[in-house]
């Protein structure tokens, strides 16, 4: 992965666009997956990432937890606890 500045600040309604992506009821456990995510190191919340943005654009239905978590899953090297 290339290399790249941050893209700056998250808008100020970051939260309210991730919260329409989500399907209903699964704010709480997917902001579980999320946070889990941002500890991981970079490389790999890049993978996370990449495979959330891909799921965005290859579908417009609401985004569930367990998505999340096997999106987090999949960004983990083999034998990496899942918490």
């Amino acid at each position: 992965m290339p290399d790249r500045p941050p893209a700056g600040p998250l808008p100020d309604d970051f939260a309210a666009q991730l919260a329409r992506l989500l399907a209903p009821g699964e704010s709480a456990a997917a902001a579980a997956v999320i946070a889990e995510a941002a500890g991981l190191d970079d490389e790999r919340l890049a993978r996370f990432l990449e495979r959330f943005a891909a799921r965005v654009r290859r579908s417009a239905a609401p985004i569930t937890a367990t998505e999340l978590r096997s999106m987090l899953r999949a960004s983990r090297p083999p034998g990496a606890s899942s918490g």
